[in-house]
């Protein structure tokens, strides 16, 4: 039996068969290709490489082809998106396009099957949801208005508007019970929280740092990789998922972060000269692991169950409150733009400049007095 989506088999003999279409004829009638090898890892990847190099999307596009197989073939042919990514497109290929809308003929699709397609998972899941599926559906569709199978139905699409959420973050009292529970286990997976907590880095970034990239002489920590978890494709091991470490999500999230003196103090008792930092052998920490300890030091610190994601919107706040300028903290955070920084903290800088605001009332005389 294949795995969804994937077109592979085990077959008798031991071996996997792997299968593609490597061309239809005008009656839309598919020609097929195969690739063989005992190893399931290997036949995915010579299937992905025949897929993206077929005849497929130099042909005509077949009447009965229908919407799930071209995303899926379009899928295939990704070849400078992350890992990461690709499994969140076939998640959403899977989960939210191939029992519905997926089952129309690329060429009978037209915008109000999209629109009412829209409208359907609007009722089922969160506006957020709705508009990352409508991305990957925007990008497959396009690509196939490219090729000339279809028009620009995908233009004019109504989607739910996202209702934001206010952004919670860790009060000053918070965050000095959280920081006091932290050096009082001395703890080396504490101390990647305690630098979340000063430089905003995400759980991946924290996982994926090693000692190469800290520089305690100029006091920097760069940038370079994120740990994240994927689905494990490996058919020789019993786990579904693991650690995958690769670029991070922009270009920008690259950087160079300057952090305060008193973190190279505290990093430089527990230097090591290289591997990871967040363990004595220098080997990765799961980001799971991460988070489970993040909940047990607020249990210590009597905070409210929170993600660990709050470390970094708890940075940015204080920086704000501090005075930092929304450009440097922007790059700080790795963030592609100002605007994203603005749309995520604007809240923030607003009560800032407020606070700044409120320090003309010392200049103004009453000239009635």
């Amino acid at each position: 039996m294949a795995r969804k989506g994937e077109n592979i088999y085990k077959r008798k003999d031991g071996r996997y068969e792997g299968r593609y279409v490597k061309y239809y004829e005008a009656n839309g009638k598919p020609h097929w290709g195969y690739v063989y090898d005992r190893s399931y890892s290997v036949v995915k990847s010579k299937l992905s490489e025949k897929k993206a190099n077929n005849r497929l999307f130099s042909t005509a596009v077949p009447t009965n082809l229908l919407l799930y197989e071209w995303i899926e073939m379009w899928i295939d042919a990704q070849r400078q998106i992350k890992l990461s990514t690709k499994n969140m497109y076939y998640s959403h290929l899977k989960n939210h396009i191939q029992g519905s809308i997926g089952n129309v003929m690329l060429k009978k699709l037209n915008s109000a099957m999209i629109q009412r397609f829209i409208d359907d998972e609007s009722e089922k899941h969160s506006a957020k949801t709705v508009h990352t599926v409508f991305s990957m559906l925007r990008l497959a569709l396009k690509a196939a208005n490219d090729k000339g199978y279809i028009g620009k139905i995908y233009v004019d699409v109504r989607l739910p508007k996202i209702q934001k959420k206010a952004i919670r973050i860790l009060s000053p009292q918070e965050q000095k019970r959280l920081e006091k529970v932290i050096l009082e286990c001395n703890n080396r997976y504490d101390i990647g929280i305690l630098l979340s907590l000063y430089t905003g880095l995400r759980i991946g970034e924290l996982c994926a740092l090693r000692w190469e990239c800290i520089d305690l002489k100029n006091a920097t920590i760069s940038i370079e990789k994120t740990a994240q978890r994927v689905k494990n494709d490996n058919d020789n091991s019993d786990k579904r998922t693991m650690i995958n470490f690769a670029e991070p999500k922009s270009a920008a999230s690259v950087r160079r972060i300057p952090i305060p003196l008193f973190l190279v103090e505290i990093l430089k008792s527990y230097q090591l000269e290289s591997g990871f930092i967040l363990r004595n052998d220098g080997r990765y920490t799961d980001t799971r692991n991460i988070s489970r300890r993040f909940k047990q030091l607020l249990e210590l610190a009597e905070i409210p169950n929170l993600n660990y994601h709050i470390t970094r919107h708890t940075f940015a706040a204080r920086a704000l409150e501090l005075g930092m300028d929304i450009k440097t903290l922007s790059e700080i955070l790795g963030h592609s733009s100002v605007t994203i920084t603005l749309d995520l903290y604007g809240h923030s800088l607003e009560e800032h400049k407020r606070k700044e605001m409120e320090k003309f009332n010392s200049l103004f005389e009453n000239p009635s007095e």
